[in-house]
């Protein structure tokens, strides 16, 4: 980015601010692509796409400050740039997988312009399933706390082309979810939300959304560590509960369709009764989160299967500034080592 088109970038007004409704319009060819990102990296990702569609400048690059993020996020701005600064130096080499439509009945020249989000009404088309990378660029500020994101071709293709199909739903219900893979579920409930359910995917389907194609090679595996979490955590939160409907071939599961029944809240969650608590700051969270993660008796309650030291760290580092019900879990171990 040159320095005149950076000016630009740093003048432009914040565009997300500590509101309490933040509504996201998504492409559905996003919403139904299959990726695998961290809790950040997707919102951030999600953050960024609907602020150039929303600005409709007609570009690919978009700025987003630590500032927007830790509003949007309701974390403090300490968290924010070390979000975005460790996002920097990852999301080039993020892939996504989505399907497009080659529609043979346009007339065009250029094979790119019969491209098309929606399935053709007709038969004469070809499916393309593709795999790219989210960003061609990306660029990170650290003093001032910022990062721009060039998106790839195919990407802005889809940006450009929401209108067409999309998703919308609101960004602050999905800030307590401590899994990526519960905000990919509550995206895609958001689209079906009016049919009542997701229609029967295959495992393997479902597995290519949440990026794990290549991981839980058993459906009981996949389901424990990552379906049904993803389901219990939207139950939790109220907006809505859903019911796992398992399909088989033979003996073996085959398929998941999931039945969404659409209860929106109406008034504020019920408190915990008892003494409040309270989220860590940043230097709190890496101080104490180190701790518990080096604590025998807490890692044999609350580590995953399979999960680094280090991943360990960095999930409670995260839990610990962004989840009450979580630290409330952690605090008699907390207390134990010190924290008041």
């Amino acid at each position: 980015v040159c320095s005149s088109d950076l000016s630009e970038f740093v003048t432009n007004p914040i565009f997300y601010t500590d509101n309490k409704k933040i509504m996201i319009t998504k492409s559905n060819t996003l919403i139904e692509a299959g990726f695998d990102l961290t809790v950040a990296e997707h919102d951030l990702m999600t953050l960024a796409i609907n602020k150039l569609h929303k600005q409709e400048t007609g570009g690919k690059e978009v700025f987003i400050t630590a500032q927007e993020f830790a509003a949007a996020n309701r974390v403090n701005e300490v968290y924010a740039y070390r979000a975005l600064k460790d996002a920097a130096k990852v999301l080039g080499e993020r892939k996504l997988k989505f399907t497009l439509y080659l529609d043979k009945n346009i007339q065009a020249e250029q094979e790119a312009d019969k491209l098309t989000v929606i399935k053709p009404n007709h038969n004469n088309f070809t499916i393309l399933r593709a795999e790219y990378n989210w960003l061609q660029g990306v660029s990170y500020q650290d003093q001032q706390g910022f990062i721009i994101l060039d998106f790839s071709d195919p990407l802005s293709f889809l940006i450009e082309n929401t209108s067409k199909a999309y998703t919308r739903y609101d960004f602050i219900k999905t800030v307590e979810f401590t899994g990526s893979s519960s905000k990919r579920l509550y995206e895609l409930i958001s689209k079906w939300k009016d049919i009542g359910k997701i229609p029967a995917m295959s495992v393997e389907e479902w597995k290519e959304l949440f990026g794990v194609t290549d991981k839980y090679p058993k459906v009981a595996e996949f389901r424990r560590r990552v379906l049904d979490p993803a389901i219990d955590q939207i139950n939790q939160q109220g907006d809505f509960e859903l019911t796992l409907v398992t399909q088989r071939t033979g003996r073996s599961i085959s398929h998941f369709e999931l039945l969404i029944k659409n209860h929106r809240k109406t008034s504020e969650p019920s408190k915990t009764v008892g003494q409040p608590t309270k989220l860590l700051s940043a230097l709190q969270a890496d101080k104490f989160a180190k701790k518990l993660a080096n604590d025998t008796n807490f890692g044999s309650n609350f580590a995953r299967m399979g999960e680094s030291a280090m991943d360990f760290t960095n999930r409670l580092v995260e839990e610990l500034q962004r989840d009450e019900g979580k630290v409330a879990n952690y605090m008699p171990y907390l207390t134990k080592l010190g924290f008041k």
